[in-house]
């Protein structure tokens, strides 16, 4: 206890100075001793004295400027007319021990300035030590904190995130190719695993986390490709049509600017909706019958819809004179043919090739164990799912096919027995771009995923948002982020859109983003108490995210590349091909 103390007698070594000026969040510090000023360095940290004895402000240098001073006999000087000018950024309190609380405590809360001439001391060395081991103390307080790594200003101290508060408000990964995002994602990945009753869902674009299924309670699944249609395979999963909602499978199949799109769409909802209810009756489930809507989670016949379809397009009625055009005749011309396409594309197989069995009533209960099952001793609860075989034109739809399941599971599960879930978005600008720059499949997907961010906390679903590229992101879900994890980012706009995340008084942070070293992250949000620069500590599961070393390469000339066997694998899409 008297080690913590130790941070309200601060001895005369770390003195900056007096302050000299207080705004709203700001405090100005001047000092004119130039062996006090070798010591401040830009985003390191200070304790001021308030009016409360009992009570310290904390905040973080943010700038230091040279000012030449008229004397003031309110400010003590060394006898030079220089006083140096320090802006300090408030951050939060320091607490001494009371009655109830044996030891000190820190809030961000900002609850007292300092007043003019008060005394401002550096935190460094020992004192940073005690701090971050104080912050650390008051993380640990959940049973298991979330660990990523060390504080860059004090190497000895663990840095602890409270993982309720991570998850619960959303969070961010942020940072540039090559600067430690994938490391960052694995980290809080294997953490999570080693949870007792975890529950994550990775949507993996590129397959660079598929090292990560070597831990016990990681496993790992792939969305099935052209090669995977005919040998069914326990890691292949099938996405069928019929879980998409309607508006979903329209923005797949139905081009909007067909004159006839109105009409594709009536007939397309009229026999989608017949199929269900000849499904329904025939599985002679009535209750599900007397409530089912056109996105009722039901298998469904597309054959059937398509002759619904073709048999309006070659309508005839009777006529004046003998049989004529019907009112729909070749109005489908060009949708039946686009939805023929859809379907005989074995890229698009996972939602259209399907066998028996994903056409059963019962494969929702299957798809749903294999997504959502919580972690026990037989089934791992963190899922990786390996997109990399879905065609980027579809993508969208068919992660928020995956994420507005998960939901929907979710939002219907009775409160008291409702299980928390995660679903980490790998490489999110891809498939969840601002508004203004979507096409009609992102614009569905972002749908789905506005709403879960929006909504997701009450339902217990957590969004983890991965991206290189933040400044195209969607701004509805970034703004629903209340964790940033910010590695290396150089550029200005990427830059500026992580800085539209923070608080006001947090602003300056982003000058620091690219300057941090691989591996490196600045972590801003409710999961932790002071805004920290945190070296991320290696997974012990690398994902295959390392870039090639192009130069060793060429130069050693050790590896040949199997050129015939990929243009194999390229023409059966299957690189699992011998």
């Amino acid at each position: 206890m008297q080690q913590h103390l130790d941070l309200f007698n601060i001895n005369n070594d770390h003195f900056v100075g007096y302050v000299n000026k207080v705004d709203s969040y700001r405090v100005n510090v001047s000092t004119s001793s130039e062996d006090q000023l070798r010591k401040i360095n830009v985003n390191g940290y200070v304790i001021m004295n308030t009016s409360d004895p009992n009570t310290r402000l904390v905040g973080r240098i943010e700038r230091v400027v040279r000012l030449e001073y008229e004397q003031d006999e309110h400010f003590p000087t060394d006898g030079n007319n220089v006083n140096n000018d320090v802006t300090i950024t408030a951050l939060g309190t320091l607490k001494g021990p009371r009655a109830g609380r044996e030891r000190p405590s820190f809030t961000r809360a900002v609850e007292n300035l300092p007043e003019i001439g008060a005394d401002c001391f550096l935190l460094f060395g020992d004192y940073m030590t005690l701090f971050t081991g104080l912050i650390a103390d008051e993380t640990a307080k959940s049973k298991t904190p979330l660990s990523l790594g060390a504080y860059t200003m004090a190497a000895n101290a663990h840095a602890l995130l409270d993982g309720n508060a991570f998850f619960q408000r959303h969070a961010m990964v942020v940072g540039s190719t090559g600067s430690g995002k994938s490391w960052t994602v694995a980290r809080i990945i294997e953490q999570v695993a080693g949870l007792k009753d975890s529950n994550m869902i990775i949507f993996d674009l590129h397959g660079e986390y598929e090292p990560l299924a070597a831990h016990p309670n990681i496993t790992r699944y792939r969305i099935a490709g052209p090669g995977d249609l005919d040998i069914p395979k326990e890691d292949v999963l099938f996405l069928p049509y019929w879980l998409l909602g309607y508006e979903d499978m329209l923005a797949l199949i139905l081009d909007r600017s067909d004159e006839n799109a109105p009409n594709q769409s009536m007939a397309f909802s009229n026999a989608v909706i017949s199929a269900k209810k000849d499904i329904l009756e025939s599985e002679g489930m009535q209750k599900e019958l007397d409530t089912f809507t056109i996105d009722s989670p039901v298998p469904y016949s597309l054959d059937d819809v398509v002759n619904a379809i073709t048999e309006l397009n070659e309508q005839k009625v009777q006529g004046k004179n003998g049989p004529v055009n019907g009112p729909f005749n070749g109005k489908f011309n060009r949708f039946l043919p686009r939805l023929q396409s859809k379907r005989s594309d074995r890229r698009h197989g996972f939602l259209f090739a399907l066998k028996q069995e994903q056409l059963a009533v019962n494969y929702l209960d299957y798809l749903v164990e294999k997504l959502m099952k919580a972690n026990d001793n037989h089934t791992p609860g963190v899922k990786i799912i390996d997109f990399s075989e879905v065609p980027s034109d579809i993508l969208p739809i068919v992660l928020s096919l995956v994420a507005r399941l998960v939901f929907q599971v979710q939002q219907w599960s009775a409160s008291s027995s409702r299980h928390p879930i995660a679903l980490v978005c790998d490489e999110a600008h891809l498939y969840l771009p601002n508004r203004m720059a979507a096409d009609a499949a992102e614009v569905r997907a972002l749908t789905h995923f506005e709403r879960i961010a929006k909504e997701g906390r009450k339902y217990g679903v957590s969004l983890l948002i991965i991206s290189q590229r933040p400044s195209e992101l969607n701004t509805t879900i970034m703004s629903q982020c209340n964790n940033v994890v910010a590695l290396r980012l150089s550029n200005q706009s990427d830059k500026s859109a992580v800085a539209n995340l923070l608080p006001e008084n947090l602003g300056g942070i982003q000058d620091q983003l690219p300057t941090l070293g691989i591996g490196e992250a600045i972590v801003v949000g409710d999961s932790c108490l002071l805004p920290s620069r945190i070296k991320i500590q290696k997974p012990e599961y690398q994902p295959n995210s390392g870039s090639v070393k192009f130069w060793d390469e060429w130069s050693e000339a050790d590896k040949k590349q199997n050129l015939a066997l990929a243009v194999q694998n390229l023409r059966r899409q299957n690189s699992t091909q011998d």
